[in-house]
């Protein structure tokens, strides 16, 4: 009798587990601090727009191939910088956690100053 509970308790554990690893929640998210502590320590503000793309894609990060002209907010107030979104994405094969870093550059000088860091916890499709 213990015998043929244990082996139902295991037939349904199995695929639990399975399902788990498969989607790899548990191995492969970062948390908001994490992902923000690692753009941080990138260290990109002051580089070039190109220099900081060449530093972001041998962190794992896949850059867009081209940069957008935005107005974005900052402490100082609203200014014209030309940003250019750069991703990780975690291992999950359904719904995976995708990490963003966001250069953003000056339009003269083409260099970075500010980096914007964002997650999408759950890009579904």
């Amino acid at each position: 009798m213990l015998r043929t509970n244990n082996k139902k308790i295991l037939t349904l554990i199995f695929p639990l587990l399975f399902a788990q690893l498969l989607s790899g929640c548990s191995l492969t998210r970062v948390s908001e601090r994490s992902h923000a502590r690692e753009v941080e320590s990138l260290n990109v503000i002051g580089m070039s727009l190109v220099a900081a793309k060449e530093k972001l894609s041998k962190e794992g990060f896949d850059c867009s191939d081209y940069p957008e002209t935005n107005r974005v907010q900052t402490q100082s107030g609203a200014r014209t910088l030309i940003q250019l979104d750069c991703s990780k994405r975690s291992l999950e094969l359904i719904c995976p956690q995708i990490r963003y870093a966001v250069l953003n550059a000056d339009p003269q000088s083409f260099k970075v100053v500010l980096v914007g860091k964002r997650i999408t916890q759950q890009a579904c499709f």
